[in-house]
């Protein structure tokens, strides 16, 4: 398989709120609800995580967190920071939880309404649920959300990752949506995640490079009930599947790279090793530019002119431009991406030894994680 959208999907974490708390910052705010196992039963003396999600003040560059994977992450031995300060609660044998928070804890940075997640699973590795909302007011009631199992199937082959699941029934909510998401087997770091319908949806095995992986399908909905708790969406995990990586490392990998700085853009001496080649799909590559400058892109040199035909991005904040050129002097742009996690082929397959990413707004991208270049 070998067709991949332009834009596949955003991984990291989104911005929260969409306006300004009312929420007093210095207030207690209770937040509870009830957590259902598979069977729709309580789930009772299970731990409960309250995960704030990061605004755009606060975004860690680098994160491998999305919204329906925090679960993935959280329950995870060495969580991410963000995990590490999240709020936890155990259910009564009723599977109701309970947390008591400051005003300032459900905001924002700059006071807007922070999205808040209740997440909880029935047992490692298993499906799991997230649950997103505001707190509109001191006392928050969470809809009762439940643990679905997606029935998920995975295979590698010829044709890429194949991914199958059980759709949800009319019940688990309304406005449903499906994704599908590739994970790293050692860390648990989550490496993609594109959009599907339907019943199957197949991953360009590329995304998954030569690390061992694993896959899961995702399940989000709109939930009803709940008070003050605004528009509640619940995202529901399948369990992850083994799957096997067949499309070796990209030909970029170990090619050297040089620092771009300054929207102009200028581009420093080409350096190897390269923490942007290095096949480390999510550790940021902390770019260094030259003293009183921003890193605000990487130049990738494959070595000779070769075609080009997927480029995947991991790390960039904001918006960046993918360039080519045959000379490391005049480059074309042929796409423009934004997100933690981008892959475009360009039209036409052009042939190219210098590939270029960078931020038209002069935005810092020194932790920025990996280019790939097929």
């Amino acid at each position: 398989m070998r067709k991949v959208p332009v834009i596949v999907t955003v991984l990291g974490l989104a911005v929260a709120g969409c306006g300004f708390s009312t929420v007093d910052r210095n207030s207690s705010v209770s937040i509870s609800g009830r957590a259902l196992d598979e069977s729709g039963k309580p789930l009772g003396n299970t731990r409960i995580l309250l995960v704030k999600q990061a605004d755009i003040g606060e975004v860690i560059f680098g994160s491998v967190l999305t919204v329906g994977t925090l679960s993935t992450i959280c329950f995870a031995p060495d969580p991410p920071a963000i995990c590490q300060r999240a709020r936890t609660a155990t259910t009564d044998s009723d599977g109701r939880y309970h947390f008591e928070v400051k005003g300032s804890d459900t905001q924002g940075s700059l006071g807007t309404e922070a999205t808040m997640n209740v997440v909880f699973s029935g047992r490692s590795a298993g499906p799991s649920t997230t649950v997103s909302f505001v707190a509109e007011h001191d006392s928050v009631v969470v809809p009762d959300a439940r643990l679905w199992d997606l029935a998920a199937r995975a295979a590698s082959g010829a044709g890429g990752i194949a991914l199958s699941w059980r759709p949800l029934p009319a019940s688990a909510g309304s406005r449903t949506s499906y994704s599908a998401q590739l994970y790293d087997a050692r860390s648990g770091a989550v490496l993609w995640s594109q959009p599907a319908t339907g019943r199957r949806t197949a991953i360009d095995p590329r995304l998954l490079e030569d690390r061992p992986g694993a896959a899961a399908v995702s399940a989000s909905t709109e939930l009803p009930g709940g008070d003050g708790a605004g528009k509640v969406r619940a995202s529901f995990l399948s369990e992850r599947l083994p799957v096997r990586a067949s499309a070796g490392a990209p030909p970029s990998r170990g090619r050297r790279c040089a620092v771009v700085t300054g929207p102009a853009p200028d581009t420093g001496p080409f350096r190897t090793p390269c923490g942007e080649t290095d096949g480390d799909l999510s550790r940021p590559a902390r770019m260094v530019p030259a003293a009183g400058s921003v890193a605000t892109g990487v130049v990738v040199d494959l070595g000779r002119v070769r075609p080009v035909d997927l480029v995947v991005a991991r790390g960039f904040s904001g918006q960046f431009l993918v360039e080519t050129s045959v000379d490391g002097k005049a480059f074309s742009t042929v796409a423009t991406g934004f997100g933690q996690a981008y892959a475009v082929q360009p039209g036409g397959h052009p042939a190219a030894r210098y590939v270029r990413l960078r931020s038209p707004a002069g935005l810092d991208e020194s932790l920025s994680s990996e280019i790939s270049v097929w």
